[in-house]
This record gives C-alpha cells, sequence and structure tokens, in this order.
C-alpha cells in the first residue's frame, strides 16, 4: 500500500520511509550536479585497453620473452649479492661475481635461442589455416582445432606451453653441451680482466 502526501515521497509498508528533501538539499544537489557538468566526459575505449593487455600478456607468455626478463633480472641482482659477500675475501668475491655473471650470460643467451627456436617450430606445425604437411602436426584432434579456430588465446597458450616443454627437454642437452663450456669461457674473460685491473690499480698505487 503506497500514500502520497503533499511533500511527494511514498511510505512503503515493511520498507524505510525516505526523508523528503527540502529547499537546501534540493539546492546541494543542483550545486553538485553543476559541479559535476563542469568536467568533460570521457569515454574510455575499453576495446583499446584490452587489445594492449592481451598483447602484453602474449609477449609475458612467449617462452623467448620470458627467458630474457628472468636474465636481466638476474643479472641486475645476483652479481651484486655476490660481489658485496664480506664474509669471504675480495678475491673470492671477484670470482664467485664473474662466474656468476659467465652463468646468467650463458644461459640468458642459449635459454633465448632454444626457447625461441622451439617456439617458430611449434608455431609453424600449429597453423590452424595452413595448407602444408605439417602444419597441423601437434594439434592433437579436430575438437582442439575448431576450438583454436574460435579462441586465440587458447591457441597462443597452447603454442607457449608445449614449446616451453619441449624446449626444457632440449636444454637437458644445451646444459651441458653449450652452457658450461660457455660459461667456463666467459668466467675466464672476467677473471683475466678483473686481475688486470686489480694489476693496474697497484701499479697506479705504487
Amino acid at each position: 500500500m503506497n500514500i502520497q502526501n503533499n511533500n511527494s515521497y511514498n511510505i512503503s509498508y515493511g520498507h524505510k520511509r525516505p526523508t523528503p528533501k527540502g529547499s537546501f538539499g534540493r539546492f546541494v544537489d543542483r550545486i553538485k550536479q553543476k559541479a559535476l557538468d563542469a568536467f568533460p566526459e570521457i569515454t574510455p575505449d575499453v576495446k583499446d585497453k584490452f587489445d594492449r593487455f592481451d598483447k602484453y600478456t602474449k609477449d609475458m607468455a612467449h617462452p623467448a620473452i620470458n627467458r630474457a626478463i628472468m636474465g636481466v633480472t638476474a643479472i641486475g641482482i645476483q652479481p651484486a649479492i655476490d660481489y658485496y659477500n664480506h664474509r669471504v675475501d675480495e678475491e673470492t668475491r671477484t670470482v664467485s661475481r664473474n662466474r656468476t655473471i659467465a652463468k646468467i650470460v650463458a644461459g640468458t643467451a642459449v635459454g633465448i635461442a632454444v626457447r625461441g627456436t622451439c617456439y617458430e617450430l611449434v608455431k609453424k606445425m600449429t597453423d590452424v589455416k595452413g595448407k602444408g604437411k605439417f602444419s597441423r602436426a601437434l594439434i592433437p584432434n579436430k575438437d582442439y582445432l575448431r576450438t583454436f579456430l574460435k579462441d586465440g588465446v587458447r591457441l597462443n597458450n597452447y603454442r607457449s606451453a608445449l614449446s616451453t616443454a619441449i624446449a626444457i627437454l632440449a636444454m637437458c642437452f644445451t646444459n651441458f653441451l653449450i652452457d658450461a663450456p660457455l660459461t667456463v669461457h666467459f668466467t675466464n674473460k672476467l677473471n683475466a680482466r678483473s686481475a688486470r685491473i686489480k694489476q693496474e690499480k697497484e701499479v697506479h698505487n705504487g
């Protein structure tokens, strides 16, 4: 049951009765509305924001880019931790820092190469619109093909996951065949450079 009086508000059983606004309340509402109207109307381009987010997500999921980010982060943190470990002498700290730098550089370079190569191979073998003999060789079955045709995000995730798994298997061999020799080579180069710099300082200091 609704009852309307001269103040133009409704009373409903079971509900709180709204408080009528006087002239001052209506005046405040008009001021608020004027203030809001003074700002320009902004309509964000939601689609554009989602497109950029999808691009960043795709880039971050790319195995080679992901490995590069890990390498950059490691090179900025780990060598400093080794070098400023004052529980050991300076020579040990220098050698430890050089070995860490060499390991990160070698591992990152080989990791990017292996993961990038695996991703490109998987991409060529999961081409849902390809006509080649092996274009769909790594797509499990027709149901997956229909899913991938409708949803490109799932296809990208599948490619990233599959290429990363293949790259991990490949790196079980490259770690010994390529990473280890490169690490030793770079470590020796850095140690020789550090020794030369130390010698030059000693000569300069007399």
